[in-house]
């Protein structure tokens, strides 16, 4: 189906793992092949993916990572500016890319969402991307 960058802000390992666990299993059903970068933060996920589709093409692209609430508003940046930045990264190259980077409250919280069997959002961002893939309206 094409290839596919993962860019992971792999700060909270064990969450990663998780979502990058989600993304494989579904990615099991499909011919893609992929790469992986990793980075520091959710904030660079965005920035990273620029920088290497500056250089190299993709079909499509998913950023993974977790932002949890702490006691300032340091999260509400992270958690907004990240998602802006991967959408407006996938409508300045116009492909798709879609958003696996958790933003929970708690650590928790996190686990659960990441878990490939429980909510699965790694597993829901690699099938919304493969949707994404597949539109062609000619």
């Amino acid at each position: 189906m094409g290839e596919v960058l993962i860019v992971d802000a792999n700060y909270y390992k064990e969450i990663s793992e998780n979502l990058l666990n989600g993304i494989r299993e579904f990615s099991k059903i499909t011919s893609a092949k992929f790469d992986y970068v990793e980075v520091s933060g959710a904030l660079e996920v965005p920035l990273a993916i620029n920088i290497i589709l500056q250089k190299k093409s993709y079909d499509g692209v998913i950023g993974v990572g977790c932002v949890i609430r702490g006691e300032t508003e340091h999260y509400d940046i992270v958690a907004n500016l990240s998602a802006k930045g991967l959408m407006d990264t996938s409508i300045k190259y116009n492909i798709p890319i879609t958003n696996a980077i958790l933003t929970v409250n708690n650590y928790q919280q996190a686990l659960e969402r990441s878990d490939p069997q429980k909510k699965n959002r790694g597993g829901h961002a690699a099938n919304a991307l493969w949707g994404l893939m597949k539109i062609d309206l000619k």
